[in-house]
């Protein structure tokens, strides 16, 4: 929960600077006081939005035990591994948790 405040924090900062932003550029292109402040508002607010969004921890799809022991394999192994060795088992790792979340969705395209 406390990651979500950090995120929501962060994303409500972000919208701030980014509708000064916006509201200083559209009034330097020469746009109306009252439909920059609102643009900037409209865009602030969406960038906030995305940014904390960006930031969250997913809840809805919590890691399955599988991935944790994998996850800690993994650290356990990387500390008598050489470096070019450990950083492509994590590639290759990373690269069969993506192609079965791939898989997952496509198939749950398919069904009806």
């Amino acid at each position: 929960m406390a990651a979500n405040k950090d995120s929501s924090s962060e994303g409500f900062a972000t919208a701030l600077q980014l509708w000064l932003f916006f509201l200083f550029s559209f009034l330097f292109l020469g746009y109306p006081v009252e439909l920059s402040i609102l643009l900037g508002a409209i865009g602030g607010a969406t960038g906030g939005f995305i940014v904390s969004w960006w930031n969250s921890k997913d809840a809805s799809a919590p890691s399955t035990p599988v991935e944790d022991d994998q996850e800690q394999q993994e650290e356990r192994s990387s500390s008598s591994m050489s470096g070019l060795r450990l950083a492509k088992q994590r590639r290759d790792a990373k690269k069969l948790r993506r192609s079965r979340s791939l898989a997952t969705t496509f198939s749950s395209l398919l069904k009806r």
